[in-house]
């Protein structure tokens, strides 16, 4: 392999990525950068699947726990800090494995960024105050009339990317989907994408049962010291799956068995969007979770020299 080669290990929840790409990038002279929307949040060490401190050892990990739960992380601010973590790595002389689930960041980070305007910090306070007095639904609806494309790509209880996209709209005029589509600020990187899958039917029972396990660990008592910090019920980070429902709990919505019910359903419904997302992603080489790392690896690196990487 070349001296620095930039490897993608994609998947849904619950798939295996995190040990995988950790037993891999351990043989394979790596570091990983963390694509995870929950990850990247301080204080969320239960139920978002963060590495352990024993993993962290083993491979040295970039973007775990870098932002306040009150602050919004966008593609574009993700790509920005993937860029920075991609430049060390590279000074260390490490392969760099980009790993996660979030495709949309993903994405972001290797084909590189349309010219996005910044943040409007009072615009996006009153399509907040919008969302929580009318409902989601309401600012999905007018993002659908204006950018049907944008629209479709986004789940009506993805709060934070309806936001972003009604903001790039009142900000620039134009529909996000065409803005998306102008030049990037800087020529995608070259990269090797893998992912990793299993049946759908597996992936439930996998992330269920790491329900129970967080929740065993402790994971409502981790949400409780997070709200007992000043931390908001309606903070970016307090969205994450799971946060929310359990936050809700705490505060009286719903009882604790009715909140791991919602959390299992929008759990599968998360892991369904994620299998669509990769689906349709044509440069994932899909590798069989089933054969050992050293065959996986095998199938890599010729995957890798084929490239020309």
């Amino acid at each position: 392999m070349p001296q620095t080669t930039l490897i993608v290990l994609a998947g849904p929840t619950a798939a295996g990525k995190t040990a995988l790409a950790v037993a891999l990038a351990s043989r394979m002279r790596g570091e990983i950068i963390s694509a995870d929307s929950r990850q990247i949040y301080r204080g969320l060490d239960i139920g978002t699947g963060k590495p352990s401190l024993a993993e962290c050892q083993k491979v040295k990990h970039h973007l775990l726990s870098v932002a306040e739960p009150a602050q919004v992380v966008t593609a574009e601010d993700f790509a920005l800090l993937a860029d920075q973590a991609l430049a060390d790595i590279t000074a260390a002389g490490k392969n760099a494995w980009l790993v996660g689930g979030t495709g949309l960041w993903m994405r972001a980070f290797v084909d590189g960024l349309a010219p996005l305007p910044a943040a409007d910090p009072v615009l996006r306070k009153q399509l907040q105050q919008r969302a929580q007095k009318e409902g989601n639904e309401s600012l999905h609806r007018q993002l659908a009339e204006a950018d049907p494309e944008t629209a479709k790509k986004l789940h009506v209880s993805d709060r934070l990317r309806i936001i972003r996209a009604l903001e790039i709209l009142m900000l620039t005029g134009e529909k996000p989907s065409a803005r998306r589509r102008q030049r990037p600020l800087r020529a995608p990187l070259p990269a090797v994408w893998f992912g990793i899958t299993r049946p759908r039917t597996e992936l439930y029972q996998r992330a269920e049962e790491r329900i129970a396990h967080w929740l065993k660990e402790g994971w409502l008592e981790k949400v409780s010291q997070v709200l007992q910090t000043g931390v908001q019920v309606d903070a970016p980070a307090m969205q994450a799956i799971g946060y929310s429902h359990l936050a809700r709990h705490l505060q009286g919505e719903y009882s604790l068995e009715r909140a791991v019910d919602l959390l299992k359903r929008d759990t599968r419904r998360y892991i369904k969007r994620q299998i669509t997302w990769f689906r349709a992603e044509q440069r994932i080489t899909w590798v069989n979770p089933s054969l050992s790392v050293a065959e996986i690896r095998a199938g890599m690196e010729e995957k890798i020299r084929a490239q020309g990487r």
